[in-house]
């Protein structure tokens, strides 16, 4: 059994923490981290160089690098937070810059439809008829999509199981997908 597996089946006495859970496998939130990761060392290196040089007077420019990487630290931690995720509260929807979170009673159904970018994407239906982007894609040619937004690729098979298991998430919250 490999870690993430592991990870989610693994129970979880602190509800804050395990009140949201990712229902698919996301390999590409391995090099996202690891851009975050590195990004952090780097910013240390910044941090120690401002602290050891601050009396020389060129703590501007370590200053102005060190700011332009706490912005890009920001952004990489939040992309790689990116996520369609699903708890006993709904369905949270993590985007770069935005975080929504659906009731499971305002939702209708689960839909595969086109976007800009993108020829198939998962998208909320919601009670009201609107529907809700999500940034899960159902990957198409060699290499997915030709463009992407920072959302998660998912072939075939594994595209259709997230579809049937967010389809059982509702059920087991009592809702009738469609109704």
């Amino acid at each position: 059994m490999d870690l993430p597996s592991l990870v989610l089946s693994a129970t979880c006495d602190d509800d804050l923490v395990c009140a949201w859970r990712r229902p698919y496998r996301d390999a590409f939130r391995v090099y996202t981290g690891f851009i975050a990761v590195a990004g952090t060392v780097f910013a240390l290196v910044v941090a120690t160089m401002i602290a050891t040089h601050w009396r020389s007077g060129r703590v501007l420019p370590v200053a102005g690098v060190g700011g332009f990487l706490g912005v890009w630290l920001t952004l990489a931690w939040r992309l790689h937070r990116t996520a369609l995720l699903v708890g006993d509260a709904g369905v949270r929807v993590r985007w770069l810059l935005r975080t929504r979170t659906i009731p499971w009673s305002r939702v209708s159904r689960f839909r595969t439809a086109p976007d800009v970018l993108v020829r198939e994407r998962l998208w909320i239906v919601l009670i009201d008829g609107r529907m809700v982007r999500t940034p899960v894609q159902r990957a198409s040619g060699v290499f997915g999509s030709v463009l992407s937004d920072g959302g998660t690729w998912l072939r075939g098979s594994r595209y259709d199981t997230l579809l049937d298991a967010l389809t059982g998430e509702m059920r087991s919250h009592g809702v009738t997908p469609g109704g």
